[in-house]
């Protein structure tokens, strides 16, 4: 028989509830949520979109300082 040493509390509602519980079973809490993964962008894809985002503006530029002398 299990004694009350292998239960742990919940930080919220100080029940006892199962060791390693992601959910409290009394008062419904996350107790131990996974840490959440940041997605991870590979270095080309944000230096390929700087580039494209450069180049739209550039050209915008030139399209404007053409459209203003002629």
């Amino acid at each position: 028989m299990k004694g009350l040493k292998d239960k742990e509390k919940c930080p919220f509602c100080k029940e006892e509830i199962a060791p390693g519980a992601v959910i409290c079973k009394h008062c419904h809490s996350i107790i131990n949520a996974p840490p959440k993964k940041k997605k991870k962008v590979p270095f080309w894809y944000t230096a390929y979109m700087l580039g494209v985002y450069t180049g739209i503006v550039f050209s915008a530029i030139l399209v404007y300082l053409f459209y203003r002398i002629f």
